[in-house]
Parts: structure tokens; sequence; C-alpha cells
């Protein structure tokens, strides 16, 4: 039996949703299932099954444990995604997703712990946890230990839009919340150091298109000439590189919420 949460998220049209944590509860608050099979009718996981491994009402994905290759990603997964038969157009998409992040992770490591896709190779928004050098963030410095949390959420233009949310070392947690509500996306962070940060609204420029949430361990790699890359060899060669050995992400308090 996996344990609910009783966390609050979200603004005021979550009262127009069906709760999924770890279960589903109606807005009453009676449970109709409280274990990992009701949560599998919504989430399938692509590697190691974290839903079913729950322990204690934590889900732990690791890319390194699983490496799952999806044949057109940037490196070793292991995510939990919305089944593709209950996907809708980012138009009729109201949901809200929160959850307690603790990563483990090595310097160097940079990983997508939650993103928005759109059916094929798009995104439509992403959550990051990094320790690489860029600019405009709240640490930047690659190799540190120091972690930036950031969102990239597709703006109306078609142009990513990065919002630093804060930064976190290994093991240390953070709250995040996604709300996407008809094709406008906000992603907000809780942590230690920065307290609350969030994007604001976004408004995606395709709403027609079919998307979807999926979260856990995308951890990113790139070739030798600095560059993403879809080859396996690549990818092992950079995480050996930057003795990225190791790594895996835990979401307790997980709470997701669509509009009936």
């Amino acid at each position: 039996m996996i344990k609910l949460s009783n966390k609050y998220v979200g603004p005021a049209f979550l009262a127009a949703f069906i709760i999924v944590q770890f279960a589903v509860i109606t807005i009453s608050g009676a449970a109709h299932a409280e274990d990992a099979a009701y949560l599998n009718r919504y989430f399938k996981v692509e590697g190691d099954d974290a839903i079913a491994n729950a322990n204690a009402g934590v889900l732990s994905f690791s890319a390194t444990r699983s490496r799952f290759q999806s044949g057109h990603g940037h490196g070793w997964r292991n995510e939990a995604k919305i089944r593709e038969q209950l996907r809708l157009p980012a138009a009729e998409t109201r949901e809200i997703f929160s959850t307690t992040v603790t990563p483990h992770l090595p310097p160097w490591a940079k990983t997508i712990v939650a993103q928005y896709h759109f059916e094929g190779l798009n995104t439509a928004a992403k959550v990051f946890v990094q320790d690489t050098k860029e600019s405009g963030v709240m640490d930047g410095v690659a190799g540190n230990g120091v972690f930036d949390i950031l969102a990239r959420i597709k703006g109306p233009d078609g142009k990513e839009v990065t919002t630093p949310l804060g930064t976190v070392r290994s093991g240390e947690s953070f709250d995040l919340d996604v709300s996407f509500n008809a094709g406008v996306v906000n992603v907000a962070a809780s942590t230690r150091k920065w307290g609350r940060k969030q994007t604001g609204n976004v408004s995606l420029p395709d709403t027609s298109s079919i998307v979807y949430l999926k979260f856990g361990d995308y951890l990113q790699a790139l070739n030798a000439a600095g560059e993403h890359t879809t080859n396996e060899n690549e990818w092992k060669e950079y995480y050996a590189q930057h003795h990225i050995d190791k790594t895996e992400v835990d979401f307790s308090n997980v709470r997701f919420a669509r509009r009936s």
C-alpha cells in the first residue's frame, strides 16, 4: 500500500479537478483506491518501474540504473509518462502536478525531472536540475556540486523562455509545482535558500497538438563537440569523462490533478 499525500497544491481551478495521488481521490476526499495499481492506469514507466517499486510513498527514478533508451533521446532515462489513450490536445489539457523532489546527483550531472512533451520530438516545458555552465542562472558554475533548478517553456513566439527557480545540492529537497491550463504553463519551485520562485504564466504557441506529462530522471549527455547526440556510446563517454556513474531522483508527496 502506498501512503497518500495531503499536500495542498494549485490555483483556484483545482477545485474542479479529480485528484490522483498514488490513487484517485474525489474532491470530497473519498478514496477509490490506495495502491500503485491505480496510479498505473494513468502512467506507464520507461525503465525500472518506480511506481511498482515505491517505498513508503517515494518514487525513486534512476537513469543510470535503468539505462533506458527511447531511440531518439539525448541520454539515459527513467520516467513515468501519461498513457497514450489518456493524452489530450494542449487546449483541452488542464492539469496540476506537485511533488517534493530530492535529487541524488554527482557534480556535472544535468537531468530533466519533469516535462510536458508534444507528440513527436518537440517539448512544451521542461524542468532541469543541473550542475553545468550556463549564464543567467543562479549559480551556473559547472562541476561545483551546486545544482541550478530552471524551467524552459516554449513561449508564444516559439522560443524557449528560461526561468531560474533556485539551487540545491545533492540530497537536498525542493518542492515543485507545475500547472498546465489549456496551453498556459506555470512552474514554481521552493528551495531552502531561495524560497519560492515561479515562471509566471507562459502561453504555448500551439494548443492543437497532443501534450502529455512526464517525470523522473532523464540524464542529459553531449558528444565531444558539446552537442546533443542520440549515440549511446557518446553518452557513455560523456558520463565517464565527468564521473557521472550513479544518479537517482526521488519524488515524494506526489499529487496529480486533472480537470474532469
